[in-house]
């Protein structure tokens, strides 16, 4: 049973709104799907569980028993908790097995008040997924000449839900870089907006792209990026220009490229990815069928080739 349900885990839905503790919960998936507030020792006890999985900076604020679960032998629930780091609250699907075993992304083995991963076998990743999306976003970049691409390699194609509030992206911005280069990967940027980030990180995004037409992608990033002392610094500059000249950019290209950034915000939207930054490894593609196969790590930056 464990492992009929696994690929569940690995499908779990995030949403991600930003900065507001009281954002709404997702949509039911099914029309008798409800949310119930979790209360009481059950609570005491999962809020414990997920506490020695979540970062400590994490704090969860509500829990909620999701009524009825996919597998009958499975508990759902749905938990909201808030990253200082990323100033958002997310909301999470999660499952519970009557063996003790948690299923969150990875799948935890729950001992006592803890949860401890289980690790599989080496090379046994989690079913090739359908991203043939990447494609549709492909023909999005293309359409308005959107400059995407990071670094070009001889093997597979990486791509990275990014854009400026990505502080995970800006710490690891070398290290993306330089995995890429040594491992032959083409590494391409997939900027993201929705309606719950701040406005200015819309103009950064523009301002971005827009300039990147003209002097390439990873030179405009690398120069925010290596002449800011951290993180803070980094965004300041960045708004400082972007504000500065979001208003001499020609009418056409602005509306251009924010219209693009909409339809990628629609497009991700479709396929249940929220979370900045999320990793998706592209394994198989038959551009004729327009069919793409590969592995999506939400909330993660994986830069390897598949084993």
């Amino acid at each position: 049973m464990f492992s009929r349900v696994l690929p569940l885990a690995f499908g779990a839905l995030m949403l991600f709104s930003c900065g507001e503790e009281n954002s709404p919960l997702p949509p039911p998936k099914a029309q008798n799907e409800t949310y119930t507030p979790l209360k009481g020792e059950e609570r005491d006890f999962l809020k414990k569980v997920l506490s020695s999985v979540f970062p400590p900076s994490w704090e969860i604020l509500d829990i909620y028993l999701v009524t009825p679960s996919e597998d009958k032998d499975l508990k759902k629930y749905l938990v909201r908790f808030y990253s200082p780091t990323d100033h958002a609250v997310y909301s999470r699907y999660l499952w519970f097995s009557p063996k003790g075993e948690l299923l969150f992304t990875y799948a935890y083995k729950v001992s006592g008040e803890r949860a401890y991963p289980l690790i599989p076998p080496k090379g046994k990743e989690h079913p090739l997924e359908n991203v043939s999306w990447v494609l549709d976003f492909e023909r999005i970049a293309f359409s308005v000449n959107l400059p995407v691409t990071l670094t070009v390699g001889d093997k597979e194609t990486i791509y990275l839900v990014w854009n400026p509030y990505c502080k995970v992206c800006y710490q690891k911005w070398k290290e993306i870089l330089k995995d890429a280069k040594e491992k032959g990967l083409t590494v391409k940027l997939i900027p993201y907006h929705n309606v719950y980030y701040p406005l200015d990180n819309l103009y950064m995004l523009i301002y971005i792209l827009y300039t990147a037409q003209k002097e390439g992608l990873p030179a405009v990033l690398e120069r925010y990026y290596a002449q800011s002392k951290d993180f803070n610094d980094f965004l300041e500059r960045l708004k400082k220009d972007s504000l500065a000249n979001i208003g001499r950019i020609p009418k056409e290209e602005y509306n251009s490229i924010g219209y693009a950034l909409k339809q990628i915000y629609q497009l991700l939207a479709q396929v249940k990815i929220f979370t900045v930054p999320t990793t998706v490894r592209l394994v198989e593609v038959n551009d004729r069928l327009g069919l793409a196969k590969g592995y999506v790590y939400v909330g993660e930056i994986r830069i390897e080739p598949s084993p």
